[in-house]
């Protein structure tokens, strides 16, 4: 939290009068950062984390290659990330139903002696759960294993 090129960064992402004032208010990283998930809007804490997270691959980037970031850079891909995150999930829903149904698949047999395993998942966001499934088929369309 003291370092001169992560606090040029805030800057360039808007957020300087959002954290400067809690820098000298908390004790540690995680203080920050709980402060400001509880007392800012979902906005504000999202370009919070994805500066802290392009700060952190900054740091490592000095540490394992030598290749140093300017404050601006940081904060242009911290914003950057942020505008393709709320892209990516404001038209995440309409498109993936959109999507499904404009999908025809037809399944295709594998070449002659090999097997084709098809594999689907699924993410209940709500739940935090994964799910996946497969079945192999053999060159005849034949049911091998699921």
């Amino acid at each position: 939290m003291g370092c001169t090129v992560a606090h040029e960064s805030w800057y360039w992402v808007g957020l300087l009068t959002v954290l400067q004032p809690r820098v000298t208010t908390v004790t540690s990283l995680a203080d920050f950062v709980f402060d400001i998930c509880r007392s800012e809007s979902r906005d504000i804490a999202g370009r919070v984390a994805l500066l802290l997270w392009q700060i952190w691959a900054a740091r490592n980037d000095v540490i394992w290659n030598d290749a140093h970031h300017t404050s601006t850079s940081i904060g242009r891909k911290a914003l950057d990330a942020w505008h393709q995150w709320q892209e990516v999930h404001k038209h995440r829903s309409s498109s993936v139903v959109q999507h499904r149904q404009n999908r025809v698949q037809v399944w295709e047999k594998p070449n002659e002696s090999w097997l084709k395993c098809n594999v689907d998942a699924v993410f209940h966001d709500r739940n935090h759960i994964t799910s996946f499934a497969c079945c192999v088929r053999d060159s005849r369309g034949q049911f091998i294993w699921a």
